[in-house]
């Protein structure tokens, strides 16, 4: 994929990285593109400038850990700086850790890079929220954070689909995000390629010209893309690249 992406910059074409970290967990490879959407949306940079950024307010960050620690859940609120869980909780998770196999550990690993805080008012400049284990699924969270303008959706992996997910603002997403920033490069959406697997990638393959999903995204998604393409494993990007014309195929 790294070859694929480096191929398709050398013809001239403007990349962008669209994730649902928030940036202050993105690795510092994928901060090396031109642009760059993170937290699902919230946050849209190009060449290190911030052009659109939008936090929790004071009152969301509030009623979203209340509702988190009513489901039992595990939770990173993730800011632009920093990722932070409340100290109980992480003390608490850490311990559970001990237990877990080593590919477990592996996997949240991330978690040990988290700030430690009492309250949410210690949380600053935060984008969304990542939680695990719940025990309510999606639509329970759906339908209380509906009538706040915020939304719940799943994680693309699917050993943490159903009770885990992130919560973020329903008015941005990767959708809104890939409009904002196609018209500040005077490009038009028509004239985008998008490629994504996960739920919160939907709105992103409804707005490009081209939506297309990898090979290992949930069905769901395949079904909303205009194009599937390989999984991961198998270089779903590069053969979307050489299929759309972004680079030629390799001999």
């Amino acid at each position: 994929m790294a070859q694929a992406l480096k191929q398709a910059y050398d013809n001239g074409h403007f990349l962008c990285i669209c994730t649902g970290r928030a940036y202050s967990e993105v690795p510092e490879e994928m901060k090396k593109f031109d642009g760059m959407i993170s937290a699902a949306g919230a946050c849209v940079m190009w060449k290190e400038k911030i052009l659109q950024v939008e936090y929790f307010s004071e009152e969301e960050k509030e009623y979203v850990a209340g509702l988190l620690e009513e489901a039992g859940a595990t939770y990173i609120m993730e800011g632009f700086e920093k990722l932070y869980m409340k100290k109980d909780i992480r003390e608490r998770f850490f311990k559970e850790m001990e237990s877990f196999d080593e590919e477990e550990k592996l996997l949240l690993s991330f978690f040990r890079k988290t700030t430690p805080g009492n309250s949410v008012k210690e949380m600053e400049k935060v984008h969304k929220c990542s939680y695990f284990y719940a025990e309510k699924d999606g639509i329970w969270f759906r339908e209380r954070l509906k009538e706040r303008g915020m939304s719940a959706t799943a994680f693309s992996q699917a050993e943490t689909r159903g009770n885990s997910g992130e919560i973020t603002k329903a008015a941005f997403t990767k959708g809104t995000a890939v409009y904002y920033l196609s018209s500040y490069l005077g490009v038009s959406a028509e004239n985008t390629i998008a490629i994504g697997d996960s739920e919160n990638d939907l709105e992103m393959l409804k707005a490009a010209g081209v939506g297309i999903a990898m090979g290992n995204a949930s069905d769901f998604v395949k079904e909303a893309a205009d194009d599937v393409t390989e999984s991961v494993d198998e270089d779903g990007v590069y053969h979307a690249f050489v299929k759309y014309g972004l680079i030629s195929k390799e001999d």
